[in-house]
């Protein structure tokens, strides 16, 4: 007797491990590391990264097992919704919803909205909807105006809305890279025109841009480069113009602690004319006619 009651508590102990402690199966690697069946394969978990302990486990209690499929890292759907996360987003189409780039993860769309992290926006043309970029923030593109993903509005009934950006035809806007772009007339930052920029001579440097007249790094004009001849030393951190090589920059700050202009950090010393990159295990290892540098500095 104590034999079979040995023998039951053990069968329920292991069918309990099974239920509560075996791994989770992952829905769709490809798409996304953040949705899980249940081992029985009778729930579907939003669990991000597979972390449940530092970063919850969410049941999603209306999708359906057997019709779930990911669209992508946030968003699920199933026969009869979608979601974002674990939770439904109200009258969103199951059969047309999708991603709109497939590197940006919040933004998705289906025949009749676009969504921002699950919220619907409004008044955006979807059938000329574009989105400019790879990335997490750049702009959209409608047959009518540009939207800046980095300025996004909340509203009322949980739909948010993206303020079209004004003065800029939609049509002559050059996209250069998720930050940067140019018309006829003026180059932009996030959609923000930067003033006194030539948009004829407007061009990427690595992670800057410049034109005849300044440089620019996060659309803040840089104090003390020669536009004309600043170049990236290929396979650097190094940039050089006719007067000096720089190695980084300064930021300098107002009042308040934001950033209002950079300037060059100079490698005291270097010469601009003879300064070359030593390839080798140290990174930003370099010469000049007299010395050596480390990541900017003399050795």
């Amino acid at each position: 007797m104590l034999l079979n009651l040995l023998i039951v508590c053990i069968l329920i102990f292991v069918l309990a491990a099974i239920y509560f402690f075996l791994p989770f199966r992952i829905v769709n690697e490809q798409k996304s590391n953040n949705y899980y069946y249940n081992f029985l394969k009778t729930e579907v978990h939003y669990i991000p990264l597979g972390n449940s302990f530092e970063l919850g486990d969410d049941k999603i209690k209306t999708a359906d097992v057997r019709s779930v499929e990911v669209v992508g890292r946030d968003y699920l759907k199933d026969k009869s919704h979608v979601y974002y996360k674990y939770r439904v987003i109200k009258n969103a189409d199951t059969h047309t919803i999708k991603m709109l780039s497939p590197n940006n993860h919040v933004f998705a769309v289906d025949q009749n909205m676009i969504y921002y992290e699950g919220h619907a926006f409004k008044d955006i043309d979807i059938k000329s909807l574009q989105f400019l970029g790879d990335s997490y923030g750049s702009l959209l593109r409608d047959k009518n105006h540009l939207y800046s993903t980095f300025a996004v509005d909340y509203i009322a009934d949980n739909d948010y809305i993206i303020p079209p950006l004004e003065g800029i035809d939609p049509g002559k806007y050059q996209f250069l890279n998720d930050f940067y772009g140019k018309d006829d007339s003026t180059a932009y930052y996030k959609g923000k025109p930067l003033k006194g920029s030539d948009a004829k001579t407007f061009t990427l440097l690595e992670d800057y841009a410049k034109d005849t007249n300044s440089v620019y790094c996060n659309g803040l004009k840089i104090k003390g480069m020669d536009a004309a001849t600043l170049c990236h030393i290929e396979g650097s951190g190094y940039f050089k113009d006719k007067n000096h090589v720089y190695y980084g920059l300064n930021g300098i700050e107002n009042s308040v602690g934001n950033i209002i202009l950079y300037s060059g950090k100079i490698v005291k010393g270097a010469d601009p004319v003879t300064f070359s990159i030593i390839k080798g295990e140290k990174t930003d290892y370099a010469k000049d006619k007299t010395r050596y540098y480390w990541g900017g500095k003399t050795q």
